[in-house]
């Protein structure tokens, strides 16, 4: 019994911790079992400079993306460095399905070799989702660049999103951080009765 105290206890300091931190309710005598999952993030976004001109697209100082970094939960992947290409680049679209720089050199191979590294990794952390740099010809998701290198969007996603998709990992770009947010807590929060 005095076990079970000490379980009900730690359990109820967990709660109290979500409820200030999250703002979250939870009623019905359950209480959360943090189950915090790792969430897949291009590199670019957390400010390292792994885009195609050596920049990057940094949201470092969103507050998700602080309290993930804090916890310890991102796990960062450049698919196109990871795949074998330098910093700086040629920069690449997708054309006719295949990954294609700018002096019309297939880079396919590499976008490929990066995407399946990037599925090891989420696999192997069990992640859910991933935050995603928008129109990239790896991350993008939902719009990319249409291959003329004028800036011209049309619908589809980067190969590596692609690839994630497949295995049922939810994808967000870095403009969809509030439903990032909403999505992770629903995958990390599960009530469970004492």
């Amino acid at each position: 019994m005095k076990e079970r105290n000490l379980v009900e206890g730690r359990l109820e300091e967990v709660h109290s911790s979500l409820r200030d931190n999250y703002n979250t309710k939870y009623t019905g005598g359950f209480v959360p079992l943090l189950l915090m999952k790792k969430v897949l993030i291009s590199s670019c976004l957390l400010g390292e400079n792994v885009k195609y001109d050596g920049g990057n697209n940094s949201i470092a100082d969103n507050h998700f993306i602080q309290k993930l970094k804090n916890l310890n939960l991102l796990i960062p992947v450049c698919p196109e460095v990871d795949g074998g290409l330098p910093i700086p680049r040629v920069p690449v679209e997708i054309m006719k399905n295949r990954a294609v720089n700018k002096e019309g050199l297939d880079k396919t191979a590499e976008f490929i070799n990066g995407a399946k590294r990037a599925l090891e990794q989420a696999i192997k952390a069990g992640v859910k989702m991933a935050i995603m740099k928008s129109k990239s010809p790896s991350c993008g998701s939902g719009q990319i660049y249409d291959g003329t290198f004028e800036r011209k969007l049309i619908s589809g996603d980067g190969i590596t999103t692609v690839l994630l998709k497949k295995y049922g990992i939810k994808i967000f770009t870095e403009y969809q951080i509030e439903e990032a947010e909403k999505f992770w807590k629903n995958q990390s929060f599960i009530k469970h009765s004492v």
